[in-house]
């Protein structure tokens, strides 16, 4: 048995438009072509699809069972020829994007749903890390491109493109009893929290202060303990913003004391070819606002 994509878009647009005349000004179709192309699925079928009475066609009880099947065949055929074009424009199958816990963020994840309605065909995968595994990751092609924190230096293998800069502040538990701003002595006295990546690339004298300090390599984790009172940080502003709308934590520093913004980057192997789905990632990060 021999069916035509044609026969099934001519029985689908018969039963939804209610006849063959409805059909064919709503295909842009001469009523002749879609009845030819009806009575052949039937023939080629060995069905009665249709009651045909004077001025109107009645569908039959197999054809309404094969309606929902050949609605299902048409939409098979609209993916395969999505994925054709796909292929014809070089857009992988699948791409694996690693994002820094420090830098996660609901505006990456309106990125990564238009990513996906953009590319619908394409298997995504998101993994969440410290800095030096995003950088681990995608030096070992574990990830096709990652989002970072820019602290550290870059191997030679590494592509990298800036994409925004973020304010960082001084926020310590609303439950602690200091003054505001705090002295450098009194923050020493109290555990400091910080990124266990800073210490590892050894840079955990520009952060620390003190001899009391606690190690984390997530950002939220670093919020939550001070959100409990265990110590103090210095933290992204956006991800304290709505701890510090709520209160649960305070900015504590001098009105003119300022800390050097951070970057993010976008980092990907030089011999790994930017597809369309990679350069729409880099497009739309590079154009988040700097927070």
């Amino acid at each position: 048995m021999t069916v035509s994509l044609d026969q099934l878009h001519a029985f689908v647009a018969t039963v939804e438009n209610g006849g063959l005349a409805q059909a064919a000004r709503r295909v842009g179709k001469h009523v002749s072509t879609l009845r030819e192309q009806v009575n052949n699925l039937e023939i080629d079928t060995g069905l009665c699809l249709f009651v045909r009475h004077p001025r109107s066609l009645e569908l039959t009880a197999n054809g309404e069972q094969l309606y929902s099947f050949a609605k299902s065949m048409l939409s098979e055929a609209n993916h395969f020829d999505a994925k054709v074009e796909s292929l014809l424009q070089g857009i992988p199958d699948k791409l694996t994007i690693a994002i820094d816990t420090s830098l996660i963020d609901p505006a990456l994840d309106q990125l990564i749903s238009q990513l996906l309605k953009d590319y619908p065909y394409l298997s995504l995968k998101v993994l969440n890390g410290d800095t030096l595994q995003i950088r681990g990751w995608v030096l070992a092609g574990k990830a096709d491109i990652g989002l970072m924190l820019s602290t550290i230096h870059m191997p030679t293998e590494i592509m990298l493109s800036n994409a925004y800069s973020f304010e960082v502040v001084r926020v310590v538990p609303a439950s602690w009893q200091l003054s505001s701003p705090a002295q450098p002595r009194e923050l020493r006295e109290r555990l400091q929290l910080s990124y266990s990546f800073l210490q590892d690339i050894g840079m955990r004298d520009a952060d620390v202060m003190g001899h009391r300090y606690m190690l984390c390599n997530n950002a939220m984790q670093l919020l939550n303990l001070v959100k409990a009172g265990v110590g103090w940080a210095h933290l992204p502003r956006f991800i304290c913003d709505e701890a510090l709308a709520s209160g649960d934590v305070l900015v504590n520093q001098q009105t003119d004391e300022q800390f050097s913004n951070w970057n993010a980057e976008l980092v990907w192997q030089k011999e790994r070819a930017v597809n369309p789905a990679m350069q729409s990632l880099i497009q739309a990060v590079q154009l988040l606002p700097n927070r």
